[in-house]
This record gives C-alpha cells, sequence and structure tokens, in this order.
C-alpha cells in the first residue's frame, strides 16, 4: 500500500464541472444576442437601400423631384421574402401642379412586388397637399388681382385682402371642389364693394392637372396654413 496522496477523480457533483455546465447557457445566450444585433443591423441597410430605390421608383411616378420615402415595420427582411410591404411614408416639397406648388404626404399602404422587386403594385394610397395661402394668391393674381393676400376665415373660407382702385378692400370667398381636379373660389362677400369691381377674383378655378401617382383629388380643406387637398389612389402599378 503506498503511503502517498491518492489523486481523486471529478465526480458529476464536482465544483469545477458544476461551473463548466452552468457556463453554457450564457455561451448560448451570448451567440443568440449577437445573431440577434447581426440580424437588426442588416435588417437596417437592407430597409436603407430598399427606400432609395422606392424614392427613385416613386419619382417616375409624377414627383418633379426625388422625394423622401419611409418603410415603416419591422422586420423588413420579412417583407422582402413575402413580397409584400405593408406602409411606406412619403413626403415631397415644391410639387409643381399646374398654376400652384404643393408640399405631399402620402401613405402607401399593401405594396405588391413582382418576383424581380423593381416593379409591382400599390393597393392603396391616401395622400394630402398642402397649397400655401402666398401660392393661392399668386396663382388669383394672375388672373388681375396683383397684391392679393389670402388667410383663413372659419370654416371652409377664406378672406381675401385686395386694392380695388385704390381702396382697400376684404372680401370673403368660399372655397368648394367643383371636379376630380379642381376647386373654386368664390366670394360669398365684397365687403361693401359692388362686386363687378372684384373682376375675376368673384369666382376663378384653380386645376391641379396631375397629382403624382395618379392620385384624385375628394375633398378640399381650408386651413389655418392654406388649402389643403385630400387625394387617394388604388391599385397603382409601378416600374424602375
Amino acid at each position: 500500500m503506498s503511503s502517498g496522496s491518492t489523486l481523486r477523480l471529478p465526480t458529476p457533483g464536482y465544483p469545477g464541472h458544476q461551473r463548466r455546465r452552468r457556463r453554457w447557457p450564457w455561451i448560448v445566450l451570448a451567440v443568440v444576442l449577437v445573431l440577434l444585433v447581426l440580424f437588426v443591423v442588416l435588417d437596417k441597410v437592407a430597409v436603407a437601400y430598399a427606400e432609395n430605390q422606392a424614392a427613385d421608383q416613386m419619382k417616375s411616378q409624377g414627383f418633379q423631384t426625388k422625394p423622401d420615402v419611409t418603410i415603416e415595420g419591422f422586420p423588413f427582411l420579412t417583407q422582402v421574402a413575402s413580397r409584400r410591404i405593408d406602409h411606406i411614408h412619403i413626403t415631397a416639397s415644391r410639387v409643381k401642379e399646374g398654376p400652384v406648388t404643393l408640399s405631399m404626404v402620402a401613405d402607401a399602404t399593401d405594396v405588391l412586388l413582382d418576383p424581380g422587386f423593381t416593379s409591382g403594385t400599390i393597393s392603396h394610397v391616401r395622400g394630402t397637399g398642402l397649397i400655401g395661402f402666398s401660392e393661392l394668391a399668386s396663382a388669383a393674381g394672375v388672373e388681375g388681382a396683383p397684391g392679393l393676400k389670402i388667410s383663413a376665415a372659419g370654416g371652409n373660407k377664406v378672406k381675401l385682402d385686395v386694392n380695388v382702385l385704390g381702396l382697400d378692400a376684404s372680401a370673403t370667398a368660399a372655397i368648394k371642389q367643383t371636379g376630380p381636379d379642381t376647386f373654386q373660389v368664390h366670394i360669398v362677400s365684397a365687403g361693401g364693394l359692388p362686386a363687378s369691381l372684384l373682376g375675376s377674383l368673384q369666382n376663378f378655378t384653380i386645376r391641379i392637372p396631375d397629382l403624382p401617382m395618379n392620385l384624385t383629388i375628394h375633398n378640399v380643406q381650408v386651413t389655418s396654413k392654406g388649402v389643403l387637398i385630400h387625394a387617394s389612389g388604388s391599385n397603382i402599378k409601378f416600374s424602375q
């Protein structure tokens, strides 16, 4: 029998073995977290690229300049896999439409992509276009009212401050939609002046010839900032 010390083999309950066993869940968790971070980064890179491509495609739909495009929803890559984008938010300023320039905000929903991802169909679009009062006054001024100032007058009415034959006058006009691409400014009170003195201001029409994405006007509203056009469209085809 040897008098030396006896070497003990580790048993399943040995502390070192238990520590190694407890490390595995943390290692797995760390790997999962790293993969999640990589997925999020990859998703953000993919959506940034797609937004730039979508902006180019939207420009071909009637915008004079490249609009700002934001693709909503996370994760984006799963939407790509299904070739169906839930929601695209579009903003554009200085959109020239006939005699006026407006700022547009639109939301496209249920965008279906073709297999090549360069074309598809926008199922629904709802948007607004804001025509500032100065833009509206300029359009009316072309018809014989230089120096005209327009402001909100409550409801769907505007106040027109104008100089007629050297006299400062204020008239009130109602705004209403008169067609799928037109709205009318019609004097309802001439502010004590004979309406005939207001000339073409008595009743003038603003035509919005071709809204981007072939949107159709369905409502016109006076706000504190100008005239707001509400428009919509459906089943809009697009291609690169």
